[in-house]
């Protein structure tokens, strides 16, 4: 116990196990060290982006994680930093994305995902999952209006704060990561 807690960042002791997946050379399960940059998975574990097409973003935790910039590929990954960019350790997925990738669309399918798990229980995660999905498939088909963007986050984080359980507390992360990163896409959409 105390060699693996010697591992690690401060609060994030020992390694983590992750499913690099998505638009990278090299996929896999790969366990690393807790504080490993994203920089260091994606390139130097996963190989890179193929066909030479350039990083766009990661998604990290399974469907109610979040999605991380280019920006933020020198970001070490452990429970609090996740926290801080509007993402989760989840399962430990890493989804990986290339330039091609639509960030609305992106948002909208684990939104799907996420709404389909959801038991009902709650009106804000049952009903808001609901209207959030409306919402994106406007804009991701073109229809999406002015304050379109502005009542996805409002509504993204009033599910947020008014969900009994996990799934609905997290439930909009894909969105809430997406606009607070790649907005212009969803004005792109709209205009």
């Amino acid at each position: 116990a105390e060699w693996f807690a010697s591992i690690g960042t401060e609060k994030s002791k020992g390694t983590k196990v992750f499913s690099l997946v998505g638009k990278i050379n090299n996929t896999g399960l790969v366990e690393v060290p807790m504080g490993t940059t994203l920089r260091e998975i994606i390139y130097d574990i996963g190989g890179g982006i193929p066909d030479g097409k350039e990083f766009k973003a990661v998604q990290t935790g399974g469907p109610s994680g979040g999605c991380i910039p280019k920006e933020m590929l020198d970001l070490p990954i452990d429970y609090e930093r996740l926290a801080e960019v509007g993402s989760i350790m989840g399962s430990g997925g890493m989804i990986v994305l290339d330039e091609d990738s639509c960030m609305v669309d992106i948002a909208k399918y684990f939104l799907q995902f996420t709404n389909d798990e959801s038991c009902g229980k709650c009106n804000s995660c049952r009903e808001g999952s609901e209207a959030l999905l409306e919402i994106l498939d406007k804009i991701s088909n073109g229809k999406g209006e002015e304050g379109d963007i502005e009542f996805l986050e409002e509504l993204g984080q009033a599910i947020k704060d008014a969900s009994l359980c996990g799934l609905g507390q997290t439930l909009p992360n894909p969105v809430l990561s997406t606009l607070r990163h790649f907005r212009d896409e969803y004005e792109q959409h709209i205009k």
